[in-house]
Parts: structure tokens; C-alpha cells; sequence
């Protein structure tokens, strides 16, 4: 795949990511509550999220 977007991630924005993603799919599903982030993990994703926009061609700024 050439035009592949890879991202490294250590474990603890790895663990971040799937629990983020886990507790929206059972929102989704259940209409479970969604648990409030504290700052790390709030940080950390957010981190993620800049990196991503970045290299999808955004400018790593949501407004």
C-alpha cells in the first residue's frame, strides 16, 4: 500500500486508543455512558489526533 498512513504508538496511547474506541462502540450500542478522561489520557489522545490530522493533510488544529 503506498500511499499508507502509519503512526507508532507506545503502549500507554495504545491502551488509550482502545479504550477510547471500546467505550464509544458500547455508547453506540447500549447507551452506556461514555467515561470521563483524565488529563494524561486526554493529552496523550489528543496528541494522537494532531498527528493524524497532520499526516492526512490537515493542519493538526481543530477549531
Amino acid at each position: 500500500m503506498n500511499d499508507a498512513i502509519e503512526l507508532r504508538l507506545d503502549p500507554a496511547t495504545a491502551e488509550d486508543l482502545r479504550d477510547a474506541l471500546y467505550n464509544l462502540g458500547e455508547h453506540q450500542a447500549a447507551g452506556r455512558p461514555i467515561p470521563h478522561m483524565d488529563t494524561d489520557t486526554s493529552r496523550r489522545l489528543g496528541v494522537l489526533l494532531r498527528d493524524l490530522d497532520i499526516r492526512l493533510g490537515g493542519s493538526g488544529r481543530f477549531a
